[in-house]
């Protein structure tokens, strides 16, 4: 019974397969994209098991494979059933969850937007049996170690690419290169344990394995720190245009991932770019605290917003992107971008100082008209040949710390300005951004018209359908993703009556675009903090947001907030209003000479903006010091990192000297020691020679080291074959290695640089 237990490959394989399984599976877990997620580890060990029994199956391959897909449909049916309604039988679990896959597919060939949170853990228990199950199948049928690794290792480190929650999830793959490593050498101990078996070899299986595996595990942990010390690859200018080209691909499958599982939670970003070329509304959605970025101002203004894109288009699934844009690399000498020109709008010059990593956007008060680094911008040509931008990004990766200067045409329109604009729209604005979707109900478009119906001017029915959502909307970040197949807006309006900004944004946006009213949304940031000492605007990650943009011609794009949460643009009744004193109020202007406004609000050039945060209040300056501190705190990590890393590397010699010791002092370890050597000098030694013939080829190899190799030679027949086997007590091999290895390495050198001189000289 024991003799059928044991394993070839050994018991510690196949824990090593299930745990690279397990550590990708439990990512997921950590990540908290949906609940039941548990299932995939339990999927994934079943994968593994049921690989196992097979790759040591008399089977065919093909066979085996067949039994592994009836295996893992079965096993999965029946785990995710067991989470539908208790009352359906078996066979309707089954046609429901073919019912869902086949519905999926559809909205996946044609466009549209899945809310089905269940098909996400279908099909990546589906995943995740499939790698479990070539994990043990090309470990114990046919060893490929790379076709275990990479597949698990790529669902991992995709899943952590793509996270922005505040879990570290980094040390999920920390644990998984160092599971791998392990796995690695674990599996070339098994190969030269068939080669050895093979040719009749005696070993000590225990020892040797223990030995290997601790080994293994000390250089594993060694390598996993210095890669871990290593310095972060900054950011390069001539590296950002085929990094951001070779990113497109990447954002095109993110705009689908959420476009098809937006019903998985969602979160706010501290890394990289949180807002991509579409948007979903989804499931609840958790942000975080970290710093975004510092706005420095010449003064404070009115309620501002800090933009990164405008989306035009809703597809009535939930769904929101951006209509057919050009792109444009613009350079600061062009000058300002050629916008139309828009009345009650006033230059102002913003200084942001980022402090996310590996950034594009760029952001700015709307509307942005330049910027001192290079453009690229997303935009379309109205009828006059103006550009009408919907996002800028930086042509080059911004990296933590980088500073940039953003101009913007704020406006400044008062409210009875606004009242008064025309309602004769350009053809270009009812094109794009009158277009409804056939799925917007009736009730929608009854209750934006009995809400509007008492106004007769577009910003009027603006505002009242903004003051109805923000008292009759409850404001509530967790809500989940509403039902297959009801319209999100109608749900947010007439069932949930629950939202948060994104949500807002839609249902006024579509309610105005039914009363025949021009709207869009806009992502990027609320205002964030102001402090006034420095003038400059404090935005984190939660200050994230969306907002509505209406169209009031010859004034352009007006700011709305449909947010419960979140202060209304607050704007003079008249022109008459503000004076200019305030510092809360910008005056009204009409008719902007546009060039002579340029820059005359930019910052003192002999101001350094980042000095005015030195002399904020302790309390309110505190993220300046926990920067500092994180960085005094990094460089003792590293520190720590670079000390640890000399103990352990100190620690690796003295464990191989005294291995070495141990070895060279027993005399078949030292034998085999010179098989060993015999390979790195290019020696090939063959079965069928005897001791001595091995011995003379190597000694012909390495003459001045004929007599050392010799007497090891001898000393190995004689252990070996001697009747008395008491020729140890006699000999020393290590005083044989001490001359004999310097004569090696001085040997394997010279042939290796011999080797690379011919290549070159070929070359």
């Amino acid at each position: 019974m024991i003799e059928r237990l044991k394993l070839e490959e050994g018991w510690s394989t196949f824990l090593l397969v299930c745990a690279l399984v397990c550590t990708a599976a439990a990512v997921l877990v950590a990540a908290e994209l949906m609940e039941g997620l548990e299932l995939l580890m339990l999927i994934g060990l079943f994968g593994v098991f049921t690989g196992l029994i097979l790759a040591k199956s008399s089977f065919s391959n093909n066979t085996a494979h067949i039994f592994a897909l009836v295996y893992g449909f079965a096993l999965i049916a029946f785990l995710i059933g067991r989470t539908l309604p208790g009352d359906m039988e078996w066979r309707e679990r089954i046609l429901d969850l073919f019912t869902r896959q086949f519905l999926w597919l559809n909205k996946a060939f044609s466009g549209g937007t899945s809310r089905d949170g269940l098909i996400f853990l279908l099909q990546t228990a589906g995943i995740f049996w499939l790698l479990g199950y070539t994990a043990a199948w090309y470990t114990f049928r046919r060893l490929h170690v790379w076709r275990v690794v990479l597949p698990t290792g790529l669902v991992l480190l995709s899943s952590v690419y793509y996270y922005y929650g505040p879990k570290p999830l980094a040390v999920f793959v920390a644990a998984y290169v160092l599971v791998a490593l392990v796995y690695i050498a674990r599996t070339h101990l098994v190969v030269q344990e068939r080669e050895w078996r093979a040719g009749a070899v005696r070993y000590e299986r225990g020892d040797l394995r223990r030995g290997f595996m601790r080994a293994s595990f000390l250089i594993a942990v060694l390598a996993l720190l210095v890669a871990w010390s290593t310095p972060v690859l900054g950011a390069n200018a001539r590296v950002g245009d085929a990094l951001y080209e070779a990113n497109q691909p990447w954002r095109k499958l993110q705009d689908n991932w959420t476009r098809l599982f937006s019903s998985l939670r969602s979160y706010g970003t501290g890394t990289n770019d949180p807002y991509l070329d579409t948007l979903v509304l989804g499931g609840p959605r958790s942000v975080g605290s970290e710093l975004i970025m510092d706005i420095y101002v010449n003064q404070r203004l009115p309620y501002i917003y800090w933009q990164a894109l405008a989306l035009d288009t809703y597809d009535g699934q939930g769904g929101w992107s951006a209509s057919e844009l050009e792109s444009v690399v613009h350079i600061p000498d062009e000058g300002v971008l050629n916008t139309p020109f828009e009345s009650g709008r006033q230059v102002i010059t913003q200084t942001v100082r980022n402090y996310l990593n590996n950034s594009s956007t760029l952001y700015g008060a709307p509307a942005i008209i330049g910027s001192d680094r290079q453009m690229l911008v997303d935009f379309r040509y109205d009828e006059g040949g103006n550009m009408l931008v919907n996002g800028v990004r930086s042509r080059y990766v911004l990296r933590a710390g980088d500073r940039y200067n953003v101009q913007s045409m704020v406006s400044v329109a008062d409210e009875n300005s606004l009242r008064a604009a025309s309602a004769d729209y350009p053809a270009w604005i009812e094109e794009i951004y009158l277009q409804m979707p056939e799925t917007i109900t009736p009730e929608t478009v009854d209750l934006a018209v009995e809400i509007t119906a008492p106004y007769d001017n577009a910003y009027d029915k603006a505002s009242a359908v903004q003051r109805y959502l923000r008292e009759n909307i409850s404001y509530d970040d967790q809500i989940d993703a509403p039902p297959e197949g009801v319209e999100p807006v109608h749900y947010t309006l007439f069932v949930s009556k629950r939202a948060y900004c994104t949500y807002y944004a839609s249902a006024m946006t579509m309610m105005l675009r039914s009363q025949g009213i021009p709207a869009r949304i806009v992502n990027g940031y609320a205002q964030g903090e102001f402090v006034e000492d420095a003038n400059v605007y404090r935005v984190r990650a939660n200050n994230a947001h969306t907002w509505v943009e209406v169209y009031f011609p010859q004034y352009g794009w007006i700011q709305f907030e449909p947010t419960a949460s979140i202060p209304v643009v607050a704007r003079p009744e008249s022109a008459d209003a503000g004076d200019g004193s305030d510092p809360n109020t910008v005056s009204a202007v009409s008719d902007l000479d546009r060039e002579a406004l340029l820059g005359e609000e930019e910052l003192n050039p002999a101001e350094d903006p980042t000095d005015l945060l030195q002399d904020l209040p302790r309390n309110e300056g505190a993220d300046e010091a926990a920067l500092s501190a994180q960085a005094r705190l990094l460089w003792l990590v590293r520190g720590g990192v670079g000390l640890l890393v000399l103990a352990l590397a100190g620690a690796a010699l003295l464990l191989a000297g005294r291995y070495n010791r141990r070895v060279e002092a027993s005399v078949e370890g030292s034998y085999s020691r010179l098989e060993s050597w015999s390979n790195w000098l290019g020696v090939t030694l063959r079965p069928v020679e005897t001791p001595y013939e091995r011995a003379d080829r190597l000694a012909v190899a390495v003459p001045a080291g004929k007599t050392p190799i010799r007497n090891l030679t001898q000393y190995y027949v004689l252990s070996r074959f001697s009747p008395g086997r008491g020729a140890d007590q006699q000999i020393d091999p290590a005083a044989e290695w001490r001359a004999l290895r310097p004569v090696f390495l001085r040997e394997s050198i010279r042939r290796r640089l011999q080797r690379f001189s011919r290549s070159s000289t070929r070359k």
